[in-house]
């Protein structure tokens, strides 16, 4: 039996909107600690970062990574918010 699945590199459908990350601390093993991906289609709306403190382990840098989203920020940044 053989199956064939096409593959369609199609933007989501989801609707984020209206969400909050708060007082978010830890260790992480990804240079990129906040990768936040959103749909082409429907960018991610009103999604706040408050007192974010990710690090990785010996003092290494870590950043932060978006795509289709604008992120609200307060508080400290840890990995510095992408703009």
């Amino acid at each position: 039996m053989r199956c064939l699945i096409k593959t369609v590199h199609e933007p989501s459908l989801v609707k984020i909107k209206n969400i909050s990350f708060r007082n978010i601390r830890g260790t992480t093993t990804s240079p990129i600690a906040v990768d936040l991906k959103c749909s082409k289609l429907f960018p991610c709306k009103n999604v706040g970062l408050h007192n974010i403190n990710l690090s990785l382990g010996a003092k290494k840098p870590t950043a932060s990574k978006c795509a289709n989203i604008k992120p609200i920020y307060s508080g400290s940044q840890k990995p510095p918010p992408c703009r």
